[in-house]
């Protein structure tokens, strides 16, 4: 179980997480290109046209950002919900490109439509590939929050299981301290002066 996490949380983990971000990044670079060039020269802007250039434009400024996380120790995966919402909106950019530009529909959505096929099954591609990418980061954060998690629990039952409230002593009516784990009375008092300074 413990080599299990220490992969998650391992350099491996780390660098696989840093090159899916890397993909993403440039995905979105590729086609926030295509798409702006698209709504430079058209003057039909569709609706879908416009959502992915928004996502795509998101997801590049979301990622130059996440590309350094996976470098530091400390990251354990903060970014789980953040994947989980973009590969959704990743999806949608993907029917909506498909939709719009697969097999013989590319001809039918700008003018001068027969230059631009090409660059339309371009954007298509890097959804897929985007699309992918996000999806695996998503299982990747979750493998690697869910092993923090469990680390923690571990570590909590080991170093941290004793109940604070129960081992404190008792004081009965008249103010005297009883149930400490000093074998004699004046133990006792050196037993409450480090448990006020330490509470």
């Amino acid at each position: 179980m413990n080599t299990i996490g220490n992969f998650f949380n391992g350099r491996i983990a780390r660098t696989l997480l840093s090159a899916n971000n890397f993909i993403i990044l440039a995905s979105s670079v590729i086609i926030t290109g295509i798409l702006s060039y698209f709504l430079r020269h058209w003057r039909d802007r569709g609706t879908h046209l416009v959502y992915n250039e928004v996502i795509a434009v998101l997801t590049l400024f979301i990622y130059l950002i996440a590309m350094v996380l996976p470098a530091l120790k400390s990251y354990r995966g903060y970014l789980l919900p953040l994947n989980m919402a973009l590969t959704y909106l990743w999806l949608t950019s993907l029917i909506f490109s498909s939709q719009d530009y697969a097999g013989n529909r590319c001809r039918y959505f700008s003018p001068n439509t027969t230059r631009h096929c090409g660059l339309k099954h371009t954007v298509q591609a890097f959804h897929i590939i985007g699309f992918v990418f996000l999806l695996f980061n998503t299982i990747q954060e979750a493998l690697m929050w869910a092993s923090y998690r469990r680390e923690n629990q571990q570590h909590g039952a080991v170093h941290g299981g004793g109940d604070p409230e129960k081992d404190r002593p008792l004081t009965n009516a008249t103010g005297t301290t009883t149930g400490t784990t000093q074998g004699t009375t004046g133990g006792a008092v050196p037993g409450l002066i480090y448990m006020c300074t330490h509470l």
